[in-house]
């Protein structure tokens, strides 16, 4: 048995974070039944029953010792852990976990991970101190190792991937429609699914939320239904309900708390996707719903740009315009199957690299296993 440890942002209700551990542990199972998962968690019980695995509290430094050193690998991932643009304690707290791992002599690798930003010397220089000694690096986009190399880490094997949650399954098109109907969402107009989240840098303040708002109303004009689909509980509630303050018109958003595979499923069920996160763009791409973007990070950039989907403006210099938005789009919507089969082309691409992750995880893998044999063989002697 293989023990591998998971250390990522779990159990506070962000969905792309969870879609993530939903996709690391089921391929994981699948490719590698006799490995033995545990993840760190801040709602240990919840993730414990969610994903079938073990779980521990994140901030039981006893217990995440003790899993360290009971580990044979530790994943450090998926997601954007490596920065500090949230808070220098959330960098330092990854840092000392790949630390502890490697003082205890443990494989560390990097699993799908995104980086920055990373800012202050100190803290440049101690992610270039810890990372320089993992393993493997796996990364989700191009611009993240331009950071590292930056940072100076040259050691470990880069390899440039896709997000994990490109390989999450989703849940069956009834089931997907069941929620709605559920939920009371009129499925008889094309939907328009919205994910907006708070973002405090926005020059400007709340005029995002103004401008979203305005467009909004003229889709639902023209006949379109909007729907907000919240991507974390409950934050991103009141930055939609923000939105639907401002609006004129009546639109909807979903009010029960949903698995990442079911909000995939949902995802898949709009018509468009006017989105803010991450995750609902790849949710939607993996769908092959056509969206636009609104870019608050490099990130969104970076994989709109891939998918050759539109910007519909960065809330990070206030550039978001209603009309522009709206004729963005109107446009969509006259030309949607050219936007699909672009997706359609796209998402295979990315599912192929998305599974280069665990291909690479399988390799070291099979060395522990290579490792295990000797020392069970000496052990007989």
């Amino acid at each position: 048995m293989i023990n591998l440890l998971i250390a990522g942002y779990h159990g506070y209700g962000n969905c792309g974070d969870e879609a993530t551990l939903m996709a690391m542990t089921t391929n994981i199972k699948e490719m590698a039944p006799d490995v033995n998962i545990t993840a760190i968690s801040h709602i240990p019980e919840l993730t414990k029953t969610e994903y079938n695995i073990n779980s521990i509290q994140r901030f039981n430094a006893i217990e995440v010792m003790r899993a360290i050193v009971k580990s044979d690998i530790i994943l450090s991932g998926g997601g954007t852990l490596i920065q500090n643009g949230t808070s220098t304690r959330s960098l330092l707290y990854y840092l000392s976990i790949i630390k502890m791992a490697k003082l205890f002599k443990k494989k560390v690798m990097l699993y799908s991970n995104g980086i920055g930003p990373v800012n202050g010397k100190l803290n440049r220089k101690l992610v270039k101190m810890v990372v320089n000694n993992v393993d493997l690096i796996t990364l989700r986009e191009e611009f993240s190792k331009k950071d590292l190399l930056d940072m100076g880490v040259k050691k470990p094997q880069i390899h440039i991937t896709a997000d994990a949650a490109f390989t999450l399954k989703s849940i069956s098109d009834e089931k997907a429609r069941q929620f709605l109907i559920k939920e009371k969402i009129p499925l008889d107009k094309d939907i328009i699914g919205v994910s907006v989240r708070n973002w405090s840098k926005a020059k400007y303040g709340d005029k995002y939320i103004k401008e979203i708002a305005k467009a909004c109303d003229n889709m639902v004009k023209q006949g379109k239904t909007v729907l907000f689909i919240p991507m974390e509980q409950p934050k991103d509630i009141e930055t939609s309900k923000k939105v639907m303050y401002e609006m004129k018109q009546d639109s909807y958003i979903l009010q029960e708390l949903y698995k990442p595979d079911e909000i995939l499923g949902i995802i898949g069920q709009m018509k468009l996707i006017l989105g803010m996160r991450l995750h609902t763009l790849l949710f939607s791409a993996s769908k092959k719903v056509p969206m636009i973007g609104l870019v608050y990070d490099p990130k969104i950039e970076y994989y709109l740009d891939v998918l050759n989907m539109p910007n519909g403006g960065d809330i990070r210099t206030g550039d978001i315009d209603a009309k522009r938005l709206t004729a963005q789009m109107e446009g969509m919507f006259l030309g949607l199957e050219r936007y699909e089969d672009i997706l359609i082309e796209k998402i295979d691409i990315l599912l192929d690299k998305a599974r280069q992750n665990e291909m690479l995880l399988n390799v070291e893998l099979e060395k522990i296993r290579k490792m295990k044999k000797i020392e069970q063989e000496k052990d007989k002697k």
